[in-house]
């Protein structure tokens, strides 16, 4: 895979890089020190996996950067990699994209297991990340053309969850749920879930 690490810290980039190709059959590497940087890097070298800082120099937050690099590298695994350890911190990066939320004091082999399930398509956040939009009273806000229960399915997908786990919250078939997902795209236009996110935050279906 091609790995891009964003840090402004020489120490972390060099450390960081060392243990993904330690841990991972990293085949490109692309270490830079600034969102700016980033997002111009982005343009040609097609990152799979990108470990990126919340607290950077030059102007542009790592919020801002997560936001457009999730549109320039729609595939890529893109993961928050900072000392924040704060929820109001790692709702903002689920909501702008990210596929996790990691923080720096994490042990070595706790960072490899988290950044595994990322790459099997697992959402890493902190639990308390979806427990208030997990509530059936958000269903309700979303105005799109969809129906309930697509929407329950709907929310539930934004929100990370497998087709296994919503199945089992809404006692449902398996099937059920990838027709309804199959539905949803098509009445959405797009099947891809970062915009499903996007369209779910402009229509306040996080807001409380």
């Amino acid at each position: 895979m091609n790995l891009m690490i964003i840090d402004d810290h020489e120490i972390v980039r060099d450390g960081l890089s060392m243990l993904l190709q330690q841990s991972f059959c990293v085949d490109g590497r692309m270490c830079v020190c600034d969102g700016y940087e980033a997002l111009k890097a982005a343009e040609n070298f097609s990152a799979d996996l990108v470990m990126l800082d919340l607290s950077m120099p030059g102007g542009l937050d790592g919020l801002t950067t997560l936001e457009r690099l999730r549109k320039i590298l729609p595939d890529a695994k893109i993961v928050v990699f900072s000392m924040h350890d704060d929820i109001g911190y790692q709702k903002k990066a689920y909501e702008a994209g990210a596929d996790g939320y990691l923080i720096k004091q994490l042990k070595r082999d706790d960072l490899v297991q988290s950044l595994d399930l990322i790459l099997a398509n697992q959402k890493v956040f902190d639990n308390h990340v979806f427990e208030d939009e997990s509530d059936g009273h958000h269903f309700h806000q979303i105005d799109l053309p969809i129906t309930k229960r697509e929407k329950e399915v709907f929310i539930l997908t934004v929100m990370g969850y497998s087709q296994k786990d919503i199945a089992e919250r809404l006692d449902i078939s398996v099937k059920t749920v990838e027709n309804h997902r199959q539905k949803i795209g098509e009445k959405l236009e797009t099947h891809k879930r970062y915009e499903w996110v996007e369209m779910a935050r402009k229509h306040n279906v996080f807001q409380t």
